[in-house]
């Protein structure tokens, strides 16, 4: 017998912290949970969705955007507070929950300043180190204009005690040690950042007076609960904004630290300007681990360890990084959503199960839209509560599933897991449906690596028959007579027959470009100003073409999924792409496109157009099946056009329900 050999010995080499040692060095970084009660308590799911965090393996989980201050410092409606009478008792539930599992448990303590959203909605006051103008807040949520007052010196006082209150309350109530946020625009980063503090007081204008708030509450946290619970310090190594400080004075922020904390936790970004979100929390479009580089220029200046974050999925990564020397740490949010069990799975030597985030912002979204977190690959995140518990037991079924996309494939997954029977049938030679057209888009190669990671969990687990080149039809389900059906079988492009010439040589579907690039000339008119057609733009655009893109509506669409449409806007900008809004294609010709706007009739010119006006749900086709089982399940596109979350979602219960009517 061989001894195990561990293929990631810096990851997993645990790392003191004060008293205590944390297991590993994969730290879960801040996600705030909006689900809590109406007196801002968690929630049994909140619990759950931290927990889940703990079994897979994390070495601390960090609860996050805990406020210190719910009146005039609360961010999120629902916000977790510390300065609420009851939060011992909420606390040490969650403390409980993370420690049972062999997690540290940690709290992101937040205050911030101008950018507490939920307290101007409330009617309350807001303040920052100087006073400031607020112009739309938290992506937009405040009508009009409102006005932040520069804090009194009694004010900075009194919260320098409320982070350390609510510390101590943290201590007591179990948790292992806290994360200060000190970044992102967020009140202490307005107090150290000497471009925006300019007050002239002992709490301002140079960058020592600058760095006195931070530092005194880091100070008054140790006197309270003593030197050795660890105190986590997360700032921007650089706020990546014009107004804001550079990486140079991030250096001699974290110098000026040190002394006081036990962690530099080395993020980037500002919250509130729409470019540096997205390096802060890296879109689809940012390359992994892209911001390392800042944490390493920190850990050349400090003695204490330095956590890195932002788009870090892959243990061989992590692993490189810290073997690097350019950090000591890493942190990941998104990833924990992705896939709970990643650090698990890289523990044990399985690295090639772990569902990476495909950096979507179907999570972000969901909370800004419904106050709750869910994931587009993850059917868990959500619905902790609900998952940690085996379901009971049903005697197993045949099941017959029809289409091998993300639905499909995930279904099966699924339905095998409860021990049904599964045949799954796709009418083309390999799984992954549609969106393997995609395959070659560099910003894509997260859903790619998960596709075909999924494709092969199908393909190798035992209880799935896997046939490929097979439409499901009447004559093949009553020729195997299932028990139960789940129809996947996805929909088919818009053909726009409506607009005269859309049949000519230079007009081509989306798919079909996806697939082959050269066949779009150099200039390019895309008709659709949904996801479709501006990813693929983006694409195109990033390969050299000059894209236009014509939208019948006075916007682009984009869902509910907000932030990645921003990510979108910043691409279309920095890829000099061209937008005609509320214009309507009315013939296409050899040289372009005709298109009505407000103004008259106008030619777009362009070499290629290509249509990307939505999709066809193949409804007639899952109608011939309906009833040839008890039991029919239609999810994903053949039912009505729906994202990857939806479908996954969709195919997870119809697989967990089969059975159990």
């Amino acid at each position: 017998m061989t001894m195990f050999e561990m293929k990631y010995p810096h990851l997993f080499t645990p790392i003191s912290l004060g008293k205590t040692i944390a297991r590993n060095r994969i730290f879960t970084a801040p996600t705030g949970w909006n689900a809590n009660d109406a007196n801002d308590q968690a929630t049994a799911e909140a619990v759950a969705y931290y927990e889940l965090k703990a079994k897979g393996g994390a070495a601390v989980v960090t609860v996050g955007e805990t406020s210190i201050d719910s009146v005039n410092g609360k961010c999120a409606p629902f916000e977790m507070a510390l300065d609420n009478p009851r939060a011992i008792m909420n606390f040490s539930v969650m403390a409980d929950a993370i420690k049972k599992h062999g997690a540290l448990a940690s709290c992101e303590l937040v205050h911030p300043g101008w950018i507490a959203t939920s307290s101007i909605l409330e009617g309350n006051e807001v303040f920052s180190s100087v006073e400031v103008e607020i112009h739309g807040g938290t992506v937009g949520m405040i009508g009009g204009d409102k006005k932040a007052k520069a804090m009194t010196e009694e004010q900075i006082l009194d919260i320098i005690e409320k982070f350390a209150d609510g510390a101590l309350t943290l201590k007591k109530a179990g948790f292992d040690m806290v994360l200060i946020h000190g970044g992102h625009g967020w009140l202490i980063s307005q107090f150290m950042s000497p471009k925006f503090n300019t007050r002239t007081d002992k709490w301002g204008g140079s960058l020592e007076n600058c760095m006195r708030f931070p530092i005194e509450i880091c100070k008054r946290i140790k006197e309270k609960c003593g030197k050795d619970f660890p105190i986590e310090f997360r700032m921007s190594a650089d706020e990546c904004i014009p107004t804001g400080y550079g990486l140079e004075d991030g250096i001699k922020m974290a110098v000026m630290l040190e002394d006081y904390i036990d962690i530099l936790h080395a993020s980037v970004g500002f919250h509130e300007n729409p470019v540096a979100f997205h390096i802060m929390c890296p879109d689809m479009f940012k390359s992994d681990e892209c911001n390392l580089e800042y944490a390493a220029a920190i850990k050349k200046h400090v003695s204490i360890p330095v956590a890195t974050v932002g788009a870090f999925n892959c243990p061989d990564k992590m692993e490189a990084a810290l073997a690097s020397g350019k950090a000591d740490i890493i942190e990941a949010a998104r990833a924990f959503l992705a896939d709970p069990e990643m650090p698990n799975k890289a523990r044990v030597g399985k690295p090639e199960e772990i569902k990476q985030c495909i950096r979507c912002y179907t999570c972000f979204s969901k909370v800004l839209n419904k106050l709750q977190f869910s994931c587009a690959i993850n059917p868990q995140i959500g619905n902790e509560n609900e998952s940690k518990y085996a379901l009971p037991p049903v005697s197993p079924q045949k099941v017959l599933i029809a289409g091998g996309g993300i639905g499909g494939m995930e279904a099966a997954l699924e339905a095998a897991k409860l021990g049904h029977e599964v045949i799954l049938c796709e009418k083309t030679e390999r799984l992954g449906g549609v969106l393997h057209c995609e395959s070659e888009v560099a910003f894509k190669h997260k859903l790619d690596l998960y596709i075909n990671s999924q494709a092969k969990k199908v393909q190798n687990l035992s209880g799935i028959e896997v046939r490929l080149n097979t439409p499901v039809t009447k004559e093949l389900a009553e020729t195997i007579q299932p028990d139960a059906i789940i129809c996947a079988m996805g929909a088919r492009p818009v053909v726009p027959t409506f607009i005269k010439g859309y049949d000519n040589k230079n007009v081509f579907g989306a798919e079909e470009i996806y697939y082959d690039n050269d066949k779009a000339g150099k200039r390019v008119i895309i008709l659709g100003g949904g996801l479709v057609g501006c990813e693929l733009g983006i694409h195109l655009a990033m390969n050299g073409r000059e894209v236009t893109i014509l939208e019948m509506m006075p916007a682009l669409n984009f869902g509910d999924n907000i932030l990645h449409g921003r990510a979108i806007m910043n691409q279309i900008s920095e890829q000099n792409m061209q937008l005609s809004l509320e214009t309507k294609a009315v013939e296409i010709t050899e040289k372009g496109v005709i298109g009505e706007t407000k103004e008259g009739t106008n030619l777009f010119e362009a070499d290629t157009v290509i249509y990307a006006l939505g999709q066809r749900p193949l409804r007639n086709e899952a109608d011939e099946i309906r009833f040839c089982a008890p039991e029919f399940h239609q999810i994903g596109d053949c039912n009505v056009p729906a994202n990857i979350g939806e479908a996954t979602i969709a195919a997870y219960y119809a697989a967990r329900n089969i059975g159990r009517n």
